[in-house]
């Protein structure tokens, strides 16, 4: 049996983005196809469609050579109208989503507001993940822990729904914005971590409503942390640009684009999206620092000894490695639907797609953040499938280096 007893300690971190996630499967294909001698993750942490992709990796843990192929698979039958199903009756309902004056105490199927309907999707998450391989991987030896994050909505408080063999949060430090909740994941649980405000039904789980985890914490590198993981790999949404570069870029183009309302809906989603993963990693390799320092000075015991006077549990030195885009996902969107790839579509979100970018008049070569999050169109999907593994092979080293025993 494939157990992860000698192998290292692993942990796999996705972040929440919507169609973006395809890029996801791309690093993963990368993985399982090009180093043979990758483990099974011990811990996975998702948020969003990172929950979601998550899921289905912890689910599917056993079968680690044909789980990227089956999970694209799962991908490619996305469709714009099928993830984001509206009529005109959902467009009637926008005066009571927005005021809430008429929406049930008691809502049937778990769920209450939001624009869309989001049947369709829901029915591929619960039916195309194996649910209860979760639970069995974990049992078996196959995985550690998953854990996936949502945001409370009547707290507005970051909550970790986490599985892990003892059932319990260890010695999890206590946050006043964070709340961890051991429990059994559900498609209700992940379908939670990306509800999309307003945009998406809010999901009850348990007796409380819950929406997107990226509105608190969209790539969750602690939760992983803290539920033992030493290596990390974490898989970003956007493209690493420094921050003086990303500013002049971004001020050169609101210099034509604002104040488009498609423009400030991207830049919107960002905001949910994309969070301060870089500090944290930057924090990480600090107390790297500090522990090789305490270390030399004072014993290899230092971090424990460290952690048992903070009355925490011991720090540790962990090895990162982070992949994200190489390329702009927001102009391979632009670019596509530029291209007329979306006059297929009938449904009322490709229309605004298309209706963002044709606004969009000023840039012979131009980006939409907007189409990036909403276009789940085939050929989308396969190019940031095809850049993730590009990227991915492009860190090989350093991939290998995580899973070197």
């Amino acid at each position: 049996m494939n157990t992860m007893h000698d192998a290292p300690n692993v942990g796999l971190v996705l972040s929440g983005g919507g169609a973006r996630g395809a890029y996801e499967v791309g690093v993963l294909r990368y993985l399982r196809e090009r180093i043979p001698f990758a483990t099974p993750f011990n811990v996975i942490t998702g948020t969003s469609v990172g929950a979601i992709n998550g899921a289905y990796i912890a689910a599917t843990c056993d079968r680690p050579r044909a789980q990227a192929r089956m999970l694209q698979r799962v991908w490619m039958e996305m469709t714009i109208d099928s993830v984001y199903g509206m009529s005109w009756r959902q467009l009637r309902k926008l005066p009571t989503i927005l005021f809430g004056q008429d929406l049930p105490k008691t809502p049937h199927g778990g769920r209450v507001g939001g624009l869309v309907d989001t049947s369709a999707l829901e029915a591929l998450v619960r039916k195309r993940i194996p649910w209860r391989g979760i639970t069995e991987n974990i049992h078996r030896g196959h995985l550690g822990a998953f854990a996936c994050t949502a945001t409370e909505m009547a707290t507005g408080i970051s909550t970790v729904f986490m599985q892990n063999a003892a059932g319990a949060r260890g010695r999890w430090p206590h946050g006043p914005n964070e709340m961890i909740v051991p429990t059994s994941i559900t498609a209700a649980h992940t379908l939670a971590s990306a509800a999309i405000p307003l945009l998406f039904p809010a999901i009850r789980v348990g007796d409380q409503f819950y929406l997107d985890g990226a509105l608190r914490q969209n790539t969750p590198l602690r939760p992983a942390m803290r539920l033992g993981a030493n290596r990390l790999l974490v898989v970003g949404l956007s493209r690493h640009e420094t921050t003086q570069v990303r500013r002049q870029r971004q001020r050169m183009r609101a210099e034509y684009s604002y104040p488009n309302t498609f423009f400030l809906l991207g830049k919107m989603l960002n905001a949910l999206m994309l969070d301060k993963v870089e500090t944290d990693l930057q924090r990480i390799e600090q107390t790297n620092i500090l522990i090789d320092a305490g270390e030399a000075e004072f014993g290899l015991d230092f971090g424990t000894r460290l952690a048992s006077a903070m009355n925490r549990p011991p720090y540790r030195k962990i090895q990162t490695c982070m992949i994200h885009p190489s390329e702009d996902l927001g102009k391979i969107a632009w670019e596509l639907v530029r291209s007329g790839r979306l006059d297929r579509y009938t449904g009322f979100f490709a229309k605004l797609i298309r209706r963002s970018v044709a606004s969009d008049n000023n840039f012979e070569d131009g980006e939409s953040d907007l189409a990036s999050y909403m276009l789940f169109d085939g050929e989308y999907i396969r190019r940031c499938i095809d850049l993730g593994y590009a990227d991915a092979e492009a860190r090989r080293v350093e991939l290998m280096q995580l899973f070197d025993r």
